[in-house]
């Protein structure tokens, strides 16, 4: 099975993170997949002369460059556009400042050929904060009716964590690039669609927070967009009145100063 993992790159991602990102999937159990990057405008000379050197290499498969920043929805179709004329048949999603657990992809590929019937699999993440050192298991739910379920509360798939069959994009299209929260938005069309999801209750991938982490999610546009969705799935989903509380009570949460907004989300997200 051909299986490619598809990640963006922009200008303040960090070399020292790209570099333990990359190494992390170099050192994978699973070792036949294929590396396709997007430069997501132009990047700091040290990030691009990092990535030319692993593409000179082999290391990365493809490397595609433009000038503009054009956000992540958009490069992400870039890639799993190349990925599907190249006939992948398996897209698995990475940040380029994340870390991979060493058998991540080894097992979702075991599971989704065990399983045909699962269009896309995600797992757990393990959060760890650069500034304060402090770690948190981020749980999601396991099977798929219990995902769409726990959608009612917040996103029950973790992106990063996500490999996902060319049939789900065939089923559900690409990215909506206008979109803030272009993942949210997929599984809502994918649930549509009929999809099945599935997560493994193992971290499979390390994400990086720091202390700025929830000031940075105050903003109105993205806590508007995030409570239309949460209606939409309501709507389509038949949540009822719980999915209608708790999309508006996302909206407000968004609104909250940082401490308080983390002292919910931590105890939301175990």
């Amino acid at each position: 099975m051909k299986t490619a993992v598809i990640m963006s790159a922009y200008k303040n991602d960090k070399l020292e993170y790209l570099k333990e990102c990359l190494e992390s999937l170099y050192n994978q159990t699973f070792k036949e997949f294929d590396i396709l990057v997007q430069c997501d405008g132009v990047l700091p000379t040290e990030l691009e002369s990092y990535l030319d050197k692993e593409f000179e290499n082999q290391r990365i498969k493809y490397l595609n460059k433009r000038d503009e920043n054009k956000g992540l929805a958009f490069s992400l179709n870039e890639l799993v556009e190349v990925g599907l004329d190249l006939g992948y048949e398996y897209f698995i999603r990475m940040d380029a400042d994340d870390i991979c657990v060493t058998d991540r992809i080894k097992k979702q590929i075991e599971l989704m050929e065990r399983n045909q019937d699962i269009d896309i699999c995600g797992g757990l993440i393990e959060e760890f904060n650069m500034d304060s050192g402090e770690k948190q298991i981020v749980k999601y739910p396991e099977k798929s009716d219990e995902i769409l379920k726990g959608m009612q509360k917040r996103n029950s798939v973790a992106h990063v964590t996500t490999c996902m069959r060319k049939s789900f994009f065939e089923k559900v299209g690409l990215y909506d690039s206008s979109k803030m929260n272009e993942d949210f938005d997929l599984w809502i069309r994918g649930f549509e669609k009929g999809c099945k999801f599935y997560n493994i209750q193992e971290v499979l991938v390390k994400v990086r927070t720091n202390n700025a982490f929830f000031k940075r999610r105050k903003n109105i546009k993205r806590a508007k967009e995030v409570m239309q969705l949460k209606l939409k799935a309501t709507r389509l989903f038949g949540f009822g009145v719980i999915g209608y509380i708790y999309a508006i009570g996302h909206f407000i949460l968004f609104m909250l100063p940082g401490e308080v907004k983390k002292i919910i989300y931590k105890f939301m997200r175990k």
